[in-house]
């Protein structure tokens, strides 16, 4: 069988290392972005050694950088099969606290990023006539928590953009899901001290749900992911 061709933004840490490293495990060739260029080339280095695959130097704030990234897979690879929009970022304050330069970026980078590099991919998947979108969400988009006015409004914005793009492109062979994880023991969630990163779900694990999910689809558009109870 013919390898299958994954685009992944955020790829060189916690979920999105995970996934990448399982995807290549898998036999998928990558293309992987991120905006740390040492990072990356460090990350992509290590994946080389397993699967093809291409580094993209990007922002997914910015829609040029998302049309660069898409682009790299087609001129690498001919196509797209799977685009896993993984790049996000969160930062912890009350309403009357959060600072607007916070929530513009958390937003443009959770849900601006999602949009410029779905409509990227969505032009080299129609004319494949197939091709599969996954949205990285989050439980903070559906469980309701004091401090996560910005965070859990941007992935609840992300959950819904998902619902909206399935139903526009129903028809068009193009699947569109969401998984929304839990907390994992990821970069994401070292930066608040207060965090028990114990009783948080290892990315590893999550990510091999969600290559099953990926692997075995369903009905089921939208996966959430929770740590199992003791």
């Amino acid at each position: 069988m013919e390898p299958k061709i994954a685009a992944i933004t955020g790829a060189y840490s916690g979920l999105g290392a995970a996934l990448s490293r399982l995807l290549a495990k898998k036999g998928y060739k990558l293309v992987l972005g991120g905006r740390n260029k040492a990072e990356l080339q460090r990350f992509i280095d290590e994946i080389k050694k397993v699967t093809d695959a291409v580094a993209v130097t990007m922002d997914v704030r910015k829609k040029d950088d998302c049309k660069r990234f898409i682009k790299a897979a087609e001129e690498s690879f001919g196509r797209l099969d799977l685009l896993i929009n993984n790049a996000g970022i969160w930062k912890l304050a009350k309403v009357e606290d959060a600072k607007e330069e916070d929530i513009k970026n958390i937003f443009e980078t959770n849900v601006f990023g999602p949009i410029y590099c779905a409509q990227a991919a969505i032009s080299v998947m129609k004319k494949q006539g197939k091709g599969f979108i996954l949205n990285i969400g989050s439980t903070a988009g559906i469980d309701y928590k004091s401090s996560f006015v910005a965070y859990g409004s941007s992935k609840a914005a992300l959950i819904s953009l998902t619902g909206c793009l399935r139903a526009e492109l129903e028809g068009t062979g193009i699947k569109v899901a969401a998984v929304s994880p839990g907390g994992m023991k990821t970069n994401l969630f070292r930066s608040e001290p207060e965090k028990n990163l114990d009783e948080y779900m290892d990315p590893d694990s999550v990510a091999e749900k969600i290559l099953d999910y990926i692997e075995n689809p369903t009905d089921e558009w939208h996966l959430v992911i929770r740590r199992p109870s003791k």
